[in-house]
């Protein structure tokens, strides 16, 4: 936030983080941006002329250009920072308070680009699979599965992809033509498909969705990604996937690491992306599913076993952290076949058997309860 010290009334006003305070404010940029402002009284009344300024800029139709819409933003911020200067030091009010007559002239000069700059500044740019796989600069096989059943594919580094119906996918023939050179292995995909992906640790996969990247090492995953739905999101059956937005600002440093950078899931937890907005929320898949290698075939038959337990199989069996309070938990034992139920409808159990309850908080589960200690 110390960049903002020295910013004018235009800087705020083309700022991205500052737009996104004043238009669709967050709790937590809200007390972020509040303490700022209370460690830098000095700038309150900036910040307020560049909010005002800002929340008069809503999409309406126009017909200026686009040069035209932003010199016409830059004239008015121009002014009004000229204004400030020129008025006196005391007994004067605020550029906002002239009366409505100012008010509504500069809603009027502003609803003729407001809808521009809200394209261009405000929203960010929708990203399709054609584009993505022009600006690729290497030949691509595309592969469309035109049958009702789901269409495998073998790559040549030992990786199978399931292309679901109605969807897409292209790469290279060979991964070491990729635009890296590096021989990093890259496709683009529009529409749905399963991968499991052979472990190279020095030539991380990429799958490019959208808006949305996924970065493996080697693991088993789902997209969906279709042109038409506006989410975009990833599952993970095994191992770890690391996702970030196109438009992250370090988008570039993530692609190179060879590390996992980003958001990563794991086993049962997938991602949305919300495309017009690029939000990514991380969470438990609908249906989690026991992710145990084969030969290790969980138990879930308990007499009067320790609930702690009973978490620790599931926690085991499913992949997926459980927390809770061992201590408080400890002492209340379970006896029940779990065998043919749910996660969720094990869980529906088990916390009703003692007295907790739970829920699911970015991707893991967290149970609540007074334990047996006092029953």
């Amino acid at each position: 936030m110390d960049r903002y010290h020295d910013f004018s009334l235009g800087e705020f006003v083309w700022d991205k983080s500052f737009r996104n305070w004043v238009l669709n404010p967050t709790r937590e940029d809200d007390e972020t941006w509040q303490n700022w402002l209370a460690a830098h009284p000095d700038k309150r009344e900036m910040v307020e002329r560049a909010r005002q300024l800002v929340l008069s800029i809503r999409p309406a139709n126009a017909s200026l250009s686009n040069p035209e819409k932003r010199k016409a933003v830059e004239r008015i911020v121009e002014r009004l920072e000229a204004r400030n200067l020129d008025r006196p030091e005391e007994g004067h009010s605020p550029w906002y308070a002239g009366g409505v007559v100012r008010i509504a002239a500069m809603m009027v000069l502003l609803a003729g680009f407001g809808w521009l700059f809200w394209l261009r500044h405000q929203q960010p740019k929708v990203i399709g699979y054609d584009q993505l796989v022009a600006a690729a600069n290497v030949e691509m096989r595309e592969v469309v599965n035109t049958t009702a059943q789901p269409l495998p594919i073998d790559l040549e580094d030992g990786s199978r992809i399931t292309l679901d119906p109605g969807s897409r996918i292209s790469y290279p023939a060979h991964f070491s033509g990729t635009p890296t050179g590096s021989g990093r292995r890259e496709v683009f995909l529009s529409g749905k498909a399963f991968f499991d992906i052979a472990k190279d640790p020095s030539r991380p996969f990429f799958v490019y969705a959208n808006e949305l990247v996924t970065k493996v090492l080697g693991t088993s995953f789902t997209i969906r990604s279709f042109a038409n739905e506006q989410e975009v999101s990833v599952a993970v059956k095994t191992g770890k996937v690391a996702v970030f937005s196109r438009e992250d600002p370090d988008a570039t440093d993530k692609q190179i690491s060879r590390e996992l950078t980003g958001i990563v899931i794991e086993p049962n937890q997938q991602v949305v992306l919300v495309r017009k907005t690029v939000k990514i929320t991380k969470s438990l898949v609908p249906e989690p599913e026991v992710v145990a290698e084969a030969g290790a075939a969980p138990h879930f038959e308990f007499d009067e076993t320790p609930v702690s337990a009973v978490f620790s199989a599931l926690q085991n069996a499913y992949g997926i952290d459980i927390i809770y309070d061992k201590n408080v938990m400890d002492e209340c034992p379970i006896t029940a076949t779990l065998t043919e139920m749910s996660l969720y409808e094990k869980l529906d159990l088990i916390c009703k058997a003692v007295d907790a309850s739970y829920k699911s908080i970015d991707g893991r589960i967290v149970v609540e309860g007074k334990g047996c200690r006092n029953n």
